[in-house]
């Protein structure tokens, strides 16, 4: 069973003592013709202990995002004599999006495991998806990678899904929230949750949970759309899709949320009554996304890790 005392009372505890000034050389890199790109991880590496410190004090994420952006700025203007290039700047914006939910998300399971103890929630991120080599035996989508592939207690396994496995292009989901019995945990899962909070690019939820999931342990897939362009609402759907129609055919009640920092009347309107693809085949409404939730300050997050979770 798990010992309670394995739950840190503040994630303080982790090392955030290291106050030392970043190198700013190590937060651009040159491409070509004088153009840098912004090593958007390594500026939230080396400011990870003041973000959790403003985490920690309920500052909205804009105005987080707002103080990297302006002391990534700052640091290159006094590297190059000049300002950033928008379209660089956008794209490290898009980056610290995704590790400032990675660091709430994890906080408010932490919360969540502090007061009920069992089972246990998780939330991590995972790799992106990408092409085996033919003699491997993991699948394309790192999604499908998560569950066991064989089991001998008689529990739910993938066998419908095995024989096309490699057929299955499916993008990773930004985040998939778990559930597990406590009497399954190791005391390194503890470490490696309260870990994700100051490190959020770290995959280790996912490197220690890959291949040991059952396939009622996964609660949820999230998607989260920090950018307005139309296009990028896309993309999460087509995810959405693919993991309804497994959760379909191996009959799992997995949800899909959709978590976005501005929600277009539009975005509402497509996420809110958008039908499951599987569901035409079936002639059954099966909504496609369970949820959309909006992703300003941590307080937004919660009602999705308890909805996804209950």
């Amino acid at each position: 069973m798990l010992n309670s005392s394995y739950f840190l009372s503040s994630f303080h505890f982790i090392t955030l003592n290291n106050r030392d000034m970043p190198n700013y050389t190590q937060w651009f890199t040159e491409t070509s013709n004088s153009r840098y790109r912004i090593n958007s991880l390594k500026i939230y590496q080396d400011l990870a202990c003041q973000i959790v410190d403003k985490l920690d004090n309920n500052l909205l994420v804009d105005e987080i995002i707002t103080w990297i952006k302006i002391e990534t700025i700052k640091a290159f203007k006094n590297s190059f004599n000049r300002k950033p290039e928008v379209g660089a700047l956008n794209n490290a914006i898009g980056r610290w999006n995704e590790l400032i939910a990675t660091s709430l998300l994890s906080e408010i399971v932490i919360e969540i495991n502090q007061q009920r103890k069992d089972p246990l929630v998780l939330v991590f991120s995972l790799p992106n998806s990408k092409v085996q080599k033919e003699d491997s035996n993991d699948a394309y989508s790192n999604f499908i990678n998560l569950f066991k592939k064989t089991n001998n207690n008689g529990e739910e396994k993938l066998d419908k899904i095995i024989p096309f496995q490699n057929a299955i292009f499916l993008p990773s989901p930004d985040f998939v929230i778990t559930v597990i019995d406590t009497k399954n945990i190791s005391p390194v899962i503890i470490q490696l949750i309260e870990q994700q909070v100051v490190k959020p690019d770290s995959l280790g939820l996912y490197n220690f949970l890959k291949g040991k999931l059952n396939l009622s342990e996964v609660r949820a897939a999230i998607s989260l759309k920090t950018s307005n362009r139309p296009d990028r609402r896309y993309q999460p759907l087509f995810e959405a899709a693919m993991i309804k129609a497994m959760a379909s055919l191996l009959q799992q009640t997995w949800k899909y949320y959709m978590v976005a920092s501005d929600i277009s009347h539009t975005d509402t309107r497509i996420f809110n009554t958008a039908i499951s693809p599987h569901g035409i085949a079936i002639e059954q409404n099966i909504k496609l996304v369970d949820n959309t939730y909006p992703y300003t300050k941590k307080q937004d997050l919660m009602p999705l890790v308890i909805d996804a979770t209950n």
